[in-house]
């Protein structure tokens, strides 16, 4: 036991000195472009491409990594048509820090370099914050939006006006809609109605496709489950996740939910959250049937 431990340390101890290094190799010609495009502001959506391109190979490297590197197998199976060149929303369960390197695993080279939902900490992460360009919330609580109202359509304006960039190019916008990774204590506090999932929000969503103006019609409906127990970073680094399965959907959005007035409009917000709705169901009986 004590060898295997070793084992599982020091493979993990290799693969995170890698992936920090491809990291590091990556940054520096990325930066130096993001000076350029400060430097030249004509220059912004030609150099944005660039950034692109860097940041796609970064995200082969890690898929590189996990498949050659980790004793991992891999469940992936893909429902409908995706294309590299056509821009997506794409709706993830959230269990674990590990979900965002699977979802590298499954959408590399077969949907536009993504694009996530984060909280705001997150963007002093390298490739992240001045990087990619990525929309950085910060979630409030409901005491603290009953104190402070005028905070509540923020990230509507975040999301707003950093989908606004994008329309341009071909983009996946993730959306993790749960909001937090699933835990025992969330779920029970939640009073969740699904078995495996917290309660959707489907308000990023609908401000992501409201911000994009029609430019995304097609949903990537996202299903990651780890059949022998959710793992944590580590755990997999060292190679000790033997499965993981995920289930991909691509859907074409009903053209009714493309555009609206997700804040204002009560009729639109009822039908956005009962399309996420029926999705959160399907994909409850999926991971269902997938950790059985």
């Amino acid at each position: 036991m004590f060898t295997s431990r070793l084992g599982s340390i020091l493979r993990a101890t290799f693969i995170l000195g890698l992936a920090v290094l491809l990291t590091a190799l990556v940054c520096l010609p990325v930066y130096l472009l993001i000076l350029l495009k400060l430097l030249v502001p004509s220059w912004r959506t030609r150099l944005a491409v660039e950034i692109t391109q860097f940041c796609a190979r970064w995200a082969d490297g890690m898929v590189w990594i996990q498949k050659h590197l980790l004793p991992t197998r891999w469940d992936i199976r893909v429902e409908g048509a995706l294309s590299p060149t056509t821009s997506c929303l794409v709706i993830a369960n959230h269990q674990s820090w590990i979900d965002v390197l699977v979802l590298l695993v499954v959408m590399a080279r077969r949907v536009p370099f993504p694009r996530f939902f984060l909280k705001s900490q997150l963007l002093l992460l390298p490739l992240i914050g001045p990087v990619l360009d990525y929309p950085a919330l910060r979630r409030h609580s409901r005491e603290f939006l009953a104190r402070h109202p005028e905070s509540a359509g923020r990230d509507l304006e975040t999301v707003r006006r950093m989908c606004r960039r994008y329309r341009g190019l071909p983009v996946s916008i993730i959306n993790f809609a749960e909001g937090t990774r699933l835990s025992a204590r969330k779920h029970e506090r939640q009073e969740s109605p699904y078995r495996y999932l917290l309660r959707p929000r489907a308000g990023g969503a609908s401000y992501a496709l409201s911000a994009m103006e029609g430019k995304i019609t097609r949903l990537l409906d996202l299903t990651i489950a780890y059949p022998e127990g959710t793992p944590n970073f580590l755990r997999y680094l060292g190679g000790q996740v033997p499965i993981i399965a995920v289930r991909a959907r691509s859907l074409k959005i009903p053209h009714e939910l493309l555009e609206g007035d997700y804040l204002n409009d009560p009729e639109y917000r009822a039908r956005f959250q009962e399309y996420v709705r029926t999705l959160w169901e399907e994909k409850d009986r999926t991971l269902k049937t997938l950790l059985r």
